[in-house]
């Protein structure tokens, strides 16, 4: 008797346990003027009460979609008895946006055993928000991107605030080509899912997953072909691994927690870098170790896998003494810096397998502290006063000048505070002047990627000026892009932001300008000019080229941004900001980067493909010493018979990059110095698969490369040997310092409160 009621007892802990697990947030919306409301606006209506067959109302309001759609899904439980198709093969639509209330918009499975929930084609540049899929342990998908006809690349497709729960195959799904790439998963949770995500083909590459939870999966995560940056999220009791890693490309996991899985990685490609950042490890039950790098044979590379990094991570709990990160294959080079594993014997089980370079301490540390560290929001604030730029103020028409109008709904929204939005249903609207952003605590936006703001005005000026902003959002906006119907290229600036207090703040959030394709570095895009001291710049996710001058005072990050040029420049001598770039997207430009002034920038996830040239780096004696940290996913090009990875002129200080991947270029990728320096430039943990790199570099600079892989098929031999000066380690603890300042400034302004951050 004694026993069972310990059992009943622990088993009611556990109940609560459970019942205070963190869940997705509730949104209450206030429904828009261009929102399709399946109760209200299609026939049959839906009825969202649990026990109605909703499949018919919900496929005759996704069969409507068009570019620029807008499905709302209100507060309640949907039941759906057959597979929801969304988009055709055969053509895209862009700008669509599915949104419902979070956990109270429920979508269950009543169907047969074996099927998808959803199946998506071509919905591209576009956001799916506030929806919950339980697929009751018989849909074999929650959402599954089936992108397999002519016309269905998806690109820049968004899942936000969703739920993922019993799923036999996996609750997010990809495995077709032409692919989904550019794909962002964020504050999302994934639960008794077989795979929580899936994303299994070549192309289903910049998968970010952020701010996620993953609970009692098989695989939380796997990638085979594509690769991924995983960062802030949470895995627990995952029964095979947390990450299954085949990646074509550079991937990374950073600041994430696993407690209860039997592994936490699986890392097995022989041709892309990893790192891993700062991670909490508990409990892992498998004995083959927490962390196992084996890398998949591959003859003419004769090395092991791709080179990792591993730093700031802590192992706790563990099943034995072992070392917690096995090598099991000859040749593996790891990089590894201030992890600890206290309970092991160590923290790498190498077996002589692996070459091993140890990076001293730095001036910073890790910042997560236990395994019980969590980043699922349960509460988010969207706007519950809306002023309708078009409704409520009369802005719209073909051709018609639209600026007072959306300025006055501009102002209503600035007046109102509060969290208020001044609203732009899709379409396009003609701009005479720019539009004002000022003052405090209110949101511009529309509904994505087709509402549109095209200059109508006189050559020059900009579509948007922002000044000094206190608490701002501009999201689900195009402006200026050729993507706009009618829009004129005539404008200098998209969006022109200048100055700033210690107490201004921005979001761009899901904003497209000018840039993809285009091949204009310098015209027209998002810049930021004369940022203040203390001013904060959050960049969540964007497109097109982004313009930076004199803006190295002020706390700049671009999170999740794609396509055209990055120019960062400024003669101002102050500099005690900080600009930072954890994804971005870089193809079809002159040069994906051009640092001007010998300024300083760390990125940790820059990817380029078929770029024209990587970097432009320039610099004078008279500007200070700047500093350039980067680590590349993929460094191609593909387009010309020559790609410039690394064209320097007179830039001094200090330039670490790695790990990276060079990639598939028949011709030697080339790096050019010109100047008297000094300068020093670190080629690290990179991975050469198919190329090499020419090296052109005058007295000024000092070349050290360490730590590398590859193969150069018929090309001349790559630089893959340690040819490293003595204090090389020391000076590279300054790079995983700016790893670590990127990482800080990323928890500061995405999840603020999740984890406790030093004060400076």
């Amino acid at each position: 008797m004694k026993r069972m009621i310990v059992s009943l007892f622990v088993g009611s802990l556990c109940l609560a346990a459970q019942a205070a697990l963190p869940t997705i947030p509730a949104l209450n919306w206030t429904e828009r003027s261009d929102w399709v409301n399946v109760k209200t606006k299609v026939t049959p209506k839906a009825v969202g009460d649990g026990v109605a067959d909703d499949t018919a109302a919900l496929q005759k309001a996704l069969d409507a979609i068009r570019s620029g759609s807008v499905i709302y899904l209100p507060a309640g439980t949907y039941r759906i008895t057959r597979t929801l198709t969304v988009g055709s093969a055969t053509s895209r639509a862009l700008g669509v946006l599915i949104v419902g209330h979070g956990r109270d918009t429920k979508l269950v499975w009543d169907g047969p055993e074996g099927q998808p929930m959803l199946t998506e084609g071509a919905v591209a540049q576009s956001r799916w928000m506030g929806l919950l899929l339980d697929g009751r342990n018989k849909a074999s998908a929650g959402l599954y991107h089936l992108s397999n006809g002519p016309g269905s690349f998806e690109t820049e497709v968004e899942h936000r605030h969703m739920a993922f729960l019993n799923f036999t195959s996996a609750g997010l799904f990809t495995d077709k080509q032409p692919a989904t790439a550019e794909t962002i998963t964020a504050n999302c949770l994934f639960e008794n899912c077989k795979r929580g995500m899936a994303f299994l083909t070549f192309n289903d590459y910049d998968y970010t997953v952020d701010g996620c939870e993953f609970r009692q999966c098989d695989t939380a995560i796997e990638c085979r072909h594509g690769n991924f940056y995983i960062r802030n999220c949470r895995f627990e009791g995952s029964r095979v691994v947390d990450v299954f890693a085949l990646p074509e490309h550079g991937s990374s996991i950073r600041r994430c927690v696993s407690f209860g899985s039997k592994k936490f990685v699986e890392y097995c490609t022989p041709v892309a870098p990893l790192t891993i950042q700062d991670c909490q490890v508990g409990g892992w039950t498998g004995s083959e170790g927490a962390i196992t790098l084996s890398g998949l044979p591959m003859e003419a590379l004769g090395n092991g896998g791709g080179p990792v990094l591993l730093f700031d991570t802590v192992f706790t709990r563990p099943p034995s003494k072992a070392a917690p990160v096995a090598i099991l294959r000859a040749g593996q080079r790891l990089f590894v810096s201030e992890n600890v594993s206290a309970a092991t014997d160590g923290v790498v089980q190498t077996n002589n397998l692996a070459k091993l370079y140890v990076i001293p301490a730095g001036k910073r540390k890790g910042l997560l502290t236990s395994a019980d560290q969590r980043f699922l929001q349960e509460t988010v604030v969207v706007p519950t006063v809306v002023f309708d730029a078009v409704r409520d103020f009369g802005a719209g028409g073909k051709d018609v000048d639209t600026t007072t109008a959306i300025q006055k709904a501009i102002d209503a929204a600035r007046a109102h505070g509060k969290g208020a939005i001044a609203y732009l249903p899709s379409g396009a609207y003609t701009i005479t002047r720019p539009l004002q952003i000022t003052g405090a605590d209110y949101t511009f936006g529309g509904s994505g990627f087709l509402s549109g703001l095209r200059w109508g005005g006189p050559a020059g000026g900009s579509i948007i000026e922002v000044r000094d902003p206190q608490r701002v959002t501009i999201e689900l906006l195009n402006v200026g892009s050729h993507d706009v119907p009618g829009n004129t290229t005539n404008n200098t600036c998209d969006i022109l932001q200048t100055g700033g207090s210690a107490s201004s703040s921005i979001i761009y959030d899901g904003v497209t300008v000018f840039g993809m394709y285009d091949e204009q570095p310098f015209n027209k895009g998002l810049w930021l000019r004369d940022l203040g001291k203390g001013s904060s710049v959050l960049v969540t996710h964007t497109e097109g080229n982004v313009h930076l001058v004199n803006a190295a005072r002020g706390s700049v990050l671009l999170g999740n941004s794609y396509e055209g040029s990055i120019v960062v420049e400024g003669k101002a001598k102050e500099r005690d900001g900080f600009v930072g770039i954890i994804t971005r997207l870089g193809t079809s430009c002159p040069y994906a980067l051009y640092l001007k002034d010998n300024q300083s920038l760390v990125a940790s996830d820059l990817y380029n493909e078929q770029v024209n040239n990587a970097y432009s780096i320039e610099g004078s004696p008279d500007d200070p010493p700047g500093r350039i940290t980067v680590q590349s996913p993929k460094m191609q090009s593909g387009l010309k018979k020559e790609l410039m990875a690394f064209n320097i002129n007179g830039y001094h200080g200090q330039i670490c990059f790695g790990p990276a991947q060079f990639y598939c270029d028949a011709p030697p990728m080339n790096l050019q110095y010109t100047g008297k320096g000094p300068l020093d430039i670190i080629f690290w943990a990179n991975s050469y698969y198919n190329t090499t790199l020419a090296q052109k570099v005058g007295d000024g600079a000092r070349v050290s490369i360490i730590g590398c892989t590859g193969t150069s098929g018929k090309l001349e031999p790559v630089p893959v040997e340690d040819a490293a000066a003595p204090d090389t380690l020391a000076r590279l603890a300054t790079a995983l310092d700016d790893l670590r300042e990127l990482g800080e400034l990323d928890l500061r302004l995405n999840h603020p409160g999740a984890v406790k951050l030093p004060t400076h």
